[in-house]
């Protein structure tokens, strides 16, 4: 089953992004860095970067902070195929999310957990995972739109399992 949980990528705006932060060090630049380097494919710069992204929110910032950037880093891991390593900093993020309130953080680790949960073949564990987002999102007052694309990914994923099974 192919993964549609995958983004869309303007490459040309994310290299002319990436060139306009130059070598900027704040905290949200080399965040921002990270992603722009995972999305255009040079993970390795990219997971060097969301590790520097890490340090400098573990250093810098608060936990919510933290929790992005092992979220950042958890995105570069499933990049590169290190999925179970992956899973398991995003599934840690989503209980600090969950634990702390931070509602918006535990829907992006819900999203990641679905979407790594797809590539490792996990089917049910994908459909748990958008069960759980679509509850929270419709708690959150999410926008039709946004409900309609998560229960049609369930569809998806639900369809997937039935043929896997047959």
């Amino acid at each position: 089953m192919s993964n549609t949980f995958r983004e869309q990528t303007d490459e040309k705006a994310a290299r002319a992004r990436l060139e306009e932060l130059g070598t900027a060090r704040s905290t949200d630049a080399v965040a921002e860095r990270a992603e722009l380097l995972r999305v255009l494919g040079r993970l390795d710069e990219a997971l060097a970067t969301a590790e520097e992204s890490y340090r400098l929110a573990f250093f810098t910032g608060d936990r919510e902070m933290v929790t992005e950037a092992r979220l950042r880093r958890a995105r570069v891991l499933h990049d590169q195929g290190s999925l179970e390593r992956a899973i398991t900093e995003v599934k840690a993020c989503r209980q600090s999310a969950r634990t702390e309130g931070w509602g918006e953080l535990e829907s992006t680790a819900l999203f990641q957990q679905a979407s790594l949960s797809v590539d490792l073949g996990r089917l049910e564990d994908a459909k748990t995972a958008l069960v759980e987002l679509i509850e929270l999102r419709t708690a959150q007052r999410a926008p039709h739109e946004q409900l309609q694309s998560l229960n049609s990914a369930l569809e998806y994923i639900e369809r997937g399992a039935i043929a896997e099974r047959d």
